[in-house]
């Protein structure tokens, strides 16, 4: 039984190898030697250290910083059919996914690192606070990378990703006076978070890539067409989201490595409750997404009256196929697209936000800001790693809409099997 799970796990983890492109395949080295190369840069080179991180801010973000994490937004955006966004946004699973990412993204998921920053950090006020201030601030930039290239549903994410930023200037300013003082018993210091501030980060890092992602896809579907749009102009414009991520991450690295460095000691206590939180919530969301999808489409199974319904689950042609012998069937009429949405946007934050309010709010020698410094450099590894966990779960474990894949795949050259993560999120 051993050596047929070991050569079941083994040709899964070939077929995912063999169906990245190269570009996917290096990801991993390409990301750690970017935070290598920034980390080296702001030890060794102070000048270049402060010039990243310069006086030149937007929304309380240096420049540098602020343009990359633009840019990289900017390709998912253009991927969105937002000339079809009307009829997408009639369809009931819709809202029912909007419900659930809302209970996840402003009542638990928050609530998880308040418990996690108080379990590691009791005796540590000040860095307790940064750890805090990361949990309020839900992502609107980043999760669109992770999103797409685990390859879950773009649409999807970018409705979160819009519901989160008008929720996000409504409620993180009495959200983080509520979860860093009054619920923790804690005395204020320093000036409140301004509702200003909050919403000039929301408006710069999802308005300004959204209105250049609106613009270039409508402009270029008026003028080439869907067909040359698709075949001809995305292929160039894709890149430029791996490209922005490289660049942003060897930004923050410059810019926040060296006083990673100096307080290297601090770090690893901060480590403990940001990486027990991404963990718990990316793998928690997951297998809850699975369990309550699953449970959702036999219900409407049942609800139509179909024969046997206490077996049925709406993925029983998929069984049947021979490549799904040695998948995980349990909980199988969940949607891979829609499950893994939710768990990359639950476990991403809005690191930016948090970090510019921290710096604006305490200062930028402060521990509330070295604890706010420490999301972006263990979120951009961690979810790297969980989105290649992610493409082994979508192979491993058996999805509702398998079907559809194993359709495209069956149809395709051993080529076009090939799938770019980098420039399509299927």
């Amino acid at each position: 039984m051993k050596i047929v799970m070991d050569s079941a796990n083994n040709k899964i983890f070939y077929r995912l190898i063999k169906e990245l492109s190269w570009t996917d395949r290096l990801l991993p080295v390409i990301i750690i030697l970017s935070i290598v190369l920034g980390t080296l840069i702001s030890v060794y080179d102070p000048s270049a250290r402060n010039a990243f991180d310069s006086q030149h801010r937007l929304a309380g973000v240096s420049a540098p910083l602020a343009v990359g994490l633009i840019i990289m937004m900017i390709p998912p955006l253009c991927k969105v059919e937002w000339e079809n966004i009307h009829n997408i946004l009639r369809q009931k699973r819709i809202y029912t996914q909007l419900v659930i990412s809302l209970i996840l993204n402003w009542i638990v998921c928050p609530l998880l690192m308040v418990a996690l920053a108080w379990m590691a950090l009791f005796n540590d006020e000040e860095y307790r606070t940064g750890i805090i201030m990361i949990g309020v601030a839900r992502c609107i930039a980043m999760v669109l990378v992770w999103n797409e290239l685990a390859g879950g549903d773009n649409t999807l994410c970018i409705i979160i990703v819009v519901m989160n930023s008008i929720l996000q200037m409504l409620l993180y300013a009495p959200y983080q006076i509520f979860l860093c003082y009054i619920i923790s018993n804690t005395p204020r210091s320093g000036s409140s978070v301004s509702y200003q501030l909050v919403a000039k980060s929301v408006g710069v890092f999802l308005g300004i890539p959204f209105g250049f992602g609106l613009l270039i896809r409508l402009g270029s579907l008026c003028i080439f067409g869907k067909k040359i749009y698709e075949k001809k102009l995305l292929p160039l414009i894709s890149p430029w989201s791996l490209i922005g991520l490289v660049y942003t991450i060897i930004v923050i690295f410059i810019a926040r490595g060296d006083d990673f460095i100096k307080n290297i000691g601090q770090a690893f206590k901060c480590f403990i409750p940001l990486t027990v939180y991404f963990v718990i919530t990316w793998f928690g969301t997951l297998f809850f997404m699975r369990y309550f999808s699953n449970y959702v489409n036999r219900k409407k199974i049942q609800a139509v009256g179909e024969e046997e319904p206490l077996i049925r689950c709406g993925c029983e042609k998929t069984m049947e196929r021979e490549s799904a012998e040695n998948k995980w069937k349990m909980w199988c009429g969940a949607k891979y697209g829609e499950t893994i949405t939710q768990t990359f946007t639950a476990a991403s934050n809005n690191f930016e936000l948090s970090l510019s309010i921290a710096i604006s709010i305490y200062g930028s020698g402060s521990k509330q800001s070295i604890a706010a410094t420490f999301g972006p450099l263990l979120e951009v590894p961690i979810l790297l790693f969980l989105t290649v966990v992610a493409k082994y779960f979508q192979l491993k474990l058996l999805w509702n809409d398998d079907e559809i894949a194993n359709d495209k795949i069956d149809s395709s050259n051993v080529e076009g099997n090939k799938i770019d993560l980098c420039q399509s999120a299927k």
